[in-house]
């Protein structure tokens, strides 16, 4: 396979370079079954094309030129992109023992399951085992829709530029794993018969994404797509029409923790940095592509922080494996529109290792970190630039362990002090005297008869023990005594009768 031209209307050749306000033809390439003159053909025309629209940073007429052409076009409904590789058949390259996609999954546990991307590019052939073979609720393909044709069956016919791309990121088949084998795919086909897609179409998708990205799931989007230009800048910030628009869905999908992962594109020319449209919108992941000996792909454009900013190239993945394509077959494939899905399947493998612990989505800002901080270094003597090369198990270390609950402050229990009650200090009341027991004058034969008690009748034995206590009857015979003996009256000694004095 390789690059057709596509070619718009005709005007005379100019004589001079013209600043890239000057270009209005459109040269479109896509990625369709064709013979190696094509190929070549096809690179000869769209360096050429690059050298007319060349963007010099060091100019200000270029960049005026450059600010002037893009808004043109991105308010233009006639803006129109495509696939950013090549697909050819060929035998099997590796690419897992560089980026650890295997690794990653079975130290962490994770596969992508539960979680959906979007592939937005030129529809899946989802009759393929690798992905599925079958569309709709319950399948691996779970829904999709066609925006180039408003059609709701996505299934791709004129390339399988889309089948491999989602392939890539999550084909399920034993001999070929995709980088997430359990993830579902959301097609959502923006290529028309000529392979090439709207801007209009694009946004179309994109907000179809914002829609839907609760219901199906959708944590990430892959564009495996470009323009063909070079820019430093993102000229569609601004301006209005459906590029400005692109600029915006891809803010909101941010807002929402979900990320658009966008190819560079496949037109470097040698000299200048740069990248295409949409991977210089600010907030993509953008990705080039390196061989499988770490070197930038020639063609690949690359973007460094000094000229680009927080547009720059994110990170660069290998752009050469194979892929699935067409209902059962696979095909090698070459580009940076492949080296986009191993990132964003990267990507899923990270938001399941931080979702499962902590139990939502990480920030784009966060995947962008680990990614580039995890990656390994690959210099480009062309730009003398570095960009780092896709690296999962070095970026899935740095994602952080949920802090553990403090545990409960140390305290010492509070030692119980009894209070010592102070001693309660009786002070004994000064006694009461009792009254005194009036002093009766006892008569002197009384007293003589009390202090001479009568002696013991003769003819009594006695025991010789202690005498007892007198009974009552004789204190009352005491008492008759001493009536008697003082005249007290109301005493009868035959009755027994004893008067009661009141006290």
């Amino acid at each position: 396979m390789g690059w057709t031209v596509l070619l718009g209307r005709r005007r005379p050749r100019p004589r001079f370079r013209p600043h890239l306000e000057h270009l209005d033809d459109r040269c479109l390439l896509a990625t369709v079954l064709a013979s190696p003159m094509t190929h070549h053909l096809a690179a000869e025309v769209r360096d050429h094309t690059l050298a007319l629209g060349r963007l010099n940073p060091g100019s200000a007429t270029h960049a005026q030129g450059a600010r002037h052409a893009a808004r043109h076009h991105a308010g233009s409904g006639q803006a129109r992109e495509y696939p950013a590789g090549t697909m050819t058949s060929g035998a099997a390259t590796a690419y897992d023992s560089l980026i650890g996609a295997s690794t990653t999954r079975s130290t962490y546990g994770v596969d992508g399951s539960g979680m959906t991307v979007a592939v937005i590019d030129t529809g899946v052939d989802y009759n393929n085992p690798a992905l599925g073979g079958g569309f709709g609720p319950g399948a691996k393909v779970i829904a999709g829709f066609d925006f180039a044709d408003n059609s709701s069956n996505p299934i791709a016919t004129t390339s399988q530029h889309g089948t491999a791309v989602a392939g890539l990121i999550g084909s399920s088949d034993p001999n070929d794993l995709g980088v997430a084998p359990g993830v579902r795919i959301v097609a959502l086909r923006v290529t028309d018969s000529s392979n090439t897609a709207s801007l209009t179409s694009i946004a179309n998708a994109l907000q179809w994404v914002i829609d839907h990205h609760t219901q199906y799931n959708i944590t990430a989007v892959n564009m495996s797509l470009s323009d063909g230009r070079n820019y430093a800048q993102n000229w569609f910030a601004t301006g209005g029409g459906p590029a400005e628009q692109i600029t915006d869905l891809i803010g909101q999908l941010k807002a929402l923790n979900i990320p658009t992962v966008a190819a560079t594109g496949n037109s470097f020319d040698g000299t200048d940095q740069g990248e295409g449209f949409a991977a210089i919108v600010n907030g993509t992941i953008s990705v080039t592509a390196t061989d499988l000996s770490d070197h930038l792909l020639s063609n690949a454009q690359r973007l460094g922080t000094a000229l680009g900013g927080s547009s720059a190239t994110t990170i660069a993945a290998p752009g050469v494996g194979t892929a699935p394509s067409g209902d059962s077959g696979t095909a090698s494939v070459e580009g940076t529109s492949f080296a986009t899905p191993l990132v964003t399947g990267a990507v899923v493998l990270l938001q399941q290792i931080y979702q499962s612990r902590f139990g939502t989505l990480p920030s784009v800002d966060q995947l962008r970190s680990w990614l580039q901080q995890g990656s390994d270094p690959v210099y480009d003597p062309v730009t003398g630039i570095t960009i780092g090369r896709l690296d999962i198990p070095k970026a899935a270390a740095l994602i952080p362990q949920p802090t553990p609950p403090a545990p409960p402050a140390q305290t010492t229990a509070p030692s119980t002090v009894t209070p010592v009650a102070a001693p309660v200090v009786f002070t004994p009341a000064a006694p009461v005297a009792a009254p005194a027991a009036p002093v009766s004058q006892v008569p002197a034969t009384a007293a003589a008869s009390a202090a001479n008690p009568p002696s013991t009748p003769a003819g009594s034995t006695s025991t010789g023990t202690t005498a007892t206590a007198p009974t009552f009857e004789d204190m009352l015979q005491a008492m008759s005594v001493w009536a008697a003996a003082s005249g007290t009256a109301g005493w009868t000694t035959g009755a027994m009768q004893v008067q009661v004095w009141s006290a």
